[in-house]
């Protein structure tokens, strides 16, 4: 026997919110190849798991890693891993109600806790720059603020999904 062709599964994924992906490892010029789940949070379904392109159904929010192992014969075989992240849609972004405040410097933003991805505020403008204590917080106090107006957003992320935002 020949030494088999090395693996090459392919380029790692991410995705939102589809249950389905194409995994795209090389085809062996010697041996065979075969897909194989080696984690994930479900065991979802490998179309073909001997077609170097094959499609995987059955997704859900998490990380997955496959591996695509090509073997000939009594030969060592060559094997490459892929990783599929799997993200969720972030949940709806609510930065909370408007305030209006007097002779104070200091408030606090009081936004959603996200189901699903990471909150963070962020200052869109005002008269001066305020610090906002903790930006990944979705209560957190700002200090520093002169009179005028001061739009705050809480935008809420998951990977490479649309953002949700919302501003107070």
């Amino acid at each position: 026997y020949d030494l088999a062709s090395v693996a090459n599964a392919g380029s790692d994924q991410s995705i939102c919110v589809t249950d389905s992906v194409v995994m795209t490892g090389n085809t062996p010029v010697i041996g065979s190849g075969n897909w194989t789940l080696v984690s994930g949070p479900n065991t979802p379904t490998i179309t073909d798991t001997t077609n170097a392109t094959t499609s995987v159904t059955g997704l859900i929010q998490g990380v997955y890693l496959f591996a695509w192992t090509i073997s000939n014969g009594v030969c060592a075989i060559s094997s490459d891993i892929v990783q599929i992240n799997q993200y969720a849609l972030p949940s709806v972004s609510n930065a909370g109600v408007d305030q209006s405040l007097c002779n104070t410097s200091v408030t606090i933003l009081s936004g959603n806790i996200p189901a699903n991805g990471l909150g963070i505020w962020t200052l869109i403008s005002g008269p001066n720059v305020p610090t906002i204590a903790v930006l990944s917080s979705n209560s957190s106090s700002v200090s520093g603020m002169i009179e005028g107006v001061y739009p705050f957003a809480w935008t809420i992320s998951s990977g490479i999904c649309s953002s949700s935002k919302d501003t107070v």
